[in-house]
């Protein structure tokens, strides 16, 4: 039995569905959008070729070598543009304690320049019986066991907590090591950090140094150390001049200085 249709419903007829229109390019637009491409793969080879590190430059290094210090810095030949950051060349530059990077330039066509400077060994402190040899800021550049720290002027006073290669080393009071950093600059400046046989810095209000020749110098604090130790290399020269050898000279008072003899 057939069931009777709701009212008003209608059959539903399907529509027609037209098929889309297919418009051919025209030959000229094809040779457009080919050129277009061809454009686009010779600008990426070209961009990708322009921005690679051809040539590198190196200013400041005067222990390594420009090969060394790229091999230090990561830097291979053909190395993108875009990988050689300020923070990528420090991180990988200064794994090596020696180093400190000071900055860089790009040129292009290929070209880098690296600016870094090396730190240099300019004194030891004995700890344990172990040699350590340090920079003029306290950083600990490596132990010797054979000898060598006796070119250097030894640091005594100074008692530290932590003492580690590739580390500044951590004083038992900070004051200690400014007084140390202070004395370095100064004599590093004079040029006469051969002349130095140590460095006592156990009160930084009473610094003292012992010349090669024989002569204990009084600092007093770490205050006006150009004119104090100026003065103090003045009277060396007079004395020695004179014939004297060795004593005591108290030079606390910056341009003046008093001398004592061993008795």
């Amino acid at each position: 039995m057939t069931q009777p249709l709701p009212p008003d419903f209608e059959p539903w007829e399907a529509e027609e569905v037209q098929q889309p229109v297919r418009r051919k390019l025209k030959p000229g637009v094809k040779t457009a959008l080919f050129s277009l491409i061809i454009i686009a793969v010779l600008a990426v080879f070209l961009f990708g070729s322009l921005f690679r590190i051809r040539t590198v430059t190196v200013v400041g290094n005067r222990q390594y070598t420009v090969e060394q210090i790229m091999d230090f810095a990561g830097i291979e030949e053909g190395i993108s543009y875009f990988t050689v950051t300020e923070e990528y060349l420090k991180a990988h530059i200064e794994k090596n304690h020696y180093l400190i990077y000071q900055g860089m330039e790009k040129h292009i066509p290929g070209t880098l320049t690296l600016y870094i400077s090396e730190r240099q060994e300019w004194a030891n402190i004995s700890v344990m019986g172990i040699n350590y040899l340090l920079d003029e800021e306290g950083m600990v550049l490596r132990r010797t066991d054979d000898g060598l720290a006796e070119d250097y002027p030894a640091v005594t006073g100074m008692y530290p907590r932590s003492i580690v290669v590739g580390k500044k080393i951590v004083p038992g009071n900070e004051e200690q090591l400014n007084a140390y950093q202070a004395l370095i600059d100064e004599l590093m400046a004079q040029g006469i950090t051969d002349d130095i046989a140590e460095l006592i810095v156990s009160d930084p209000e009473k610094l003292y140094l012992l010349t090669r020749d024989g002569y204990r110098i009084g600092l007093g604090n770490a205050e006006q150390l150009r004119a104090k130790i100026g003065t103090a290399r003045a009277v060396v020269a007079k004395l020695a001049a004179m014939g004297y050898k060795g004593g005591q000279i108290d030079a606390s008072i910056p341009f003046r200085a008093i001398y004592t003899p061993d008795d």
